[in-house]
């Protein structure tokens, strides 16, 4: 066997078509990289814009705190317009998959009492026909939707060209038995066309990323486990058919069948199985509590000053009062429309459970920080961070402590702890590994029912 390995990488060194393939993989791969590394760039400066409104922010203060007369309680030691800015850090390695980053905000321009809406400044709206059409080339595309091409191109004969050539009968005359014969040939594109593609994937994410070990390694895992199960639907599809021309056209049939129809079909069943929840339901009904509520307080009657007055005036406890009793009135029309799209979310998760293309994509976006699950655990990390102010906020109206510029610089502060990673990861791994190993017991299987020369 290994002198037949031997003589198989002898025979496709010398297949220039291989070099060519290769070479075009490492120009892609890189291009991605750098693209991705551009996005990279483009969203820190982003989040240093937001960072720098909170510096803007308090400078103002700091100025009002300045020219206060003596005794005088400026706006700015108001404690309810205090500002924060919580922000998504990029991962290290965001320059592999921009993948659903830009579907989600990156920040929040939030204070103590704010709404829902304070994500909105940073939300894109990704329905827009301009956002759809100016789509990112970055190193997951590279991955997903082209080595699978070359890897096909470099695999989709490797048995049926023998065959046609007269020579299949000579290669089976060896003591070899006919699956270790394909098995050979498969370990061949493996460590001539697989394996450098693995490496050029690492290596250009790493000329382009922050260092992280671990991304790395598992970049390289997911992209192997990927060109594996491409490598084994073309030694499938080569126990099956007949002539080159044949495996050349269901090769590429079953490329268009898993990377771009199968998401496809996989998206429309989902919108049939669980629609999208209304939006605009969603905003009608926060719009007729909203106005029920300020109706409600038009009609209350004039509150009466405590003498002596607090230093924090009273209004401003109605207020947050007010604004705690509408987040109340809220809470179930959110609750409800955040249910509807956690359950859409599980459907459109489990069709990675079928589809390899989707399982890498997905490992890919978790390895690069740009994954749903990610972004939605920063809106909930920042919607607990705004519960956080409001029960600061509470205490100091209890204890009528107006702001001090020293207070401004001991304020809470966000931070987000990362999603869990390597449960998701490895079912991905899991998904592209059992599709791999399936393809190659049907080979195996075929070859053992019929003949090599008989398929």
């Amino acid at each position: 066997m290994w002198t037949l390995l031997g003589l198989e990488i002898r025979l496709a060194g010398r297949d220039r078509v291989l070099v060519w393939l290769v070479l075009g993989f490492a120009m892609m791969a890189v291009y991605g990289a750098w693209t991705g590394a551009r996005w990279r760039v483009e969203r820190a400066a982003a989040i240093a814009t937001v960072a720098a409104e909170v510096e803007e922010v308090m400078a103002a203060k700091r100025e009002q705190f300045a020219n206060a007369a003596p005794g005088e309680i400026p706006f700015a030691a108001m404690p309810q317009v205090t500002p924060f800015r919580p922000v998504l850090e990029p991962g290290p390695l965001a320059a592999l998959s921009i993948g659903q980053a830009e579907a989600y905000p990156y920040a929040a321009r939030m204070l103590p009492l704010s709404d829902e809406t304070l994500f909105d400044a940073f939300r894109l709206h990704v329905d827009n026909p301009a956002v759809r059409a100016s789509g990112r080339f970055d190193l997951a595309l590279v991955i997903v939707l082209l080595m699978p091409i070359l890897l096909l191109a470099a695999t989709y004969d490797i048995w049926v060209r023998e065959r046609e050539r007269g020579i299949a009968a000579l290669t089976l005359s060896q003591p070899i038995p006919p699956a270790a014969v394909l098995a050979t040939k498969a370990l061949s594109r493996i460590l001539l066309v697989l394996l450098p593609m693995v490496l050029i994937s690492a290596g250009a994410l790493a000329a382009f990323a922050q260092p992280h070990l671990p991304g790395l390694i598992a970049t390289a895992v997911t992209v192997f486990l990927y060109g594996l199960f491409w490598i084994g639907l073309a030694v499938a599809v080569n126990v099956v058919a007949r002539r080159a021309t044949t495996a050349a056209v269901a090769c590429g049939a079953l490329w268009l069948v898993v990377v771009a129809l199968g998401p496809a079909l996989a998206l429309a069943a989902v919108d049939v199985a669980r629609p999208p929840p209304s939006a605009i339901a969603r905003t009608n009904a926060l719009r007729a509590i909203y106005l029920q509520h300020r109706a409600e307080v038009r009609a209350r009657p004039p509150m009466a000053e405590r003498i002596p007055a607090p230093r924090i005036p009273d209004r401003l406890r109605v207020f947050m009062t007010d604004i705690v009793r509408l987040e109340e009135r809220k809470a179930p029309v959110l609750a409800k429309y955040d249910a509807a799209v956690a359950e859409r979310r599980k459907w459109l998760d489990a069709a990675r459970l079928v589809l390899p293309s989707v399982a890498v994509q997905d490992a890919l976006d978790r390895i690069a920080g740009a994954d749903a699950d990610r972004a939605i655990a920063f809106q909930h990390q920042t919607l607990a961070f705004r519960g956080q102010t409001r029960r600061w906020l509470a205490d100091r109206f209890a204890a009528d402590a107006p702001m001090t510029e020293a207070d401004y610089r001991a304020l809470p502060v966000f931070r987000f702890r990362e999603p869990d990673l390597q449960t998701a990861l490895a079912l991905d791994w899991l998904v592209v590994a059992a599709g791999a190993a399936g393809l190659a017991l049907f080979a195996l299987r075929r070859v053992r029912r019929r003949p090599l020369l008989e398929t």
